[in-house]
């Protein structure tokens, strides 16, 4: 049976070609190690995890999108990716 990765990543706005600022993989059932270095990464908008076998299964909840910086409600726009290996 095939397993589902995850992926998380949260962008600097709503828009897949946004700069990702954050993330988190789940494969095979277990988080893996980010780079500390977001040079490093494997992904550096939500893009290209898509052009690279990703399907976004959530997009940004956009009524928790503020309207002013100072009433920013969590960590950037979430995104949540899928594939199955």
């Amino acid at each position: 049976m095939p397993i589902q990765d995850l992926l998380y990543l949260h962008a600097s706005t709503f828009s897949p070609t946004s700069q990702v600022i954050a993330m988190t993989l789940m494969e095979g059932g277990e988080q893996q190690p980010v780079p500390g270095n977001a040079d490093e990464w494997p992904y550096q908008t939500v893009l290209e995890a898509v052009k690279d076998g990703w399907r976004i299964v959530c997009f940004p909840e956009m009524s928790l999108v503020a309207t002013r910086d100072e009433d920013m409600h969590g960590l950037g726009h979430l995104f949540i990716l899928e594939r199955f290996e």
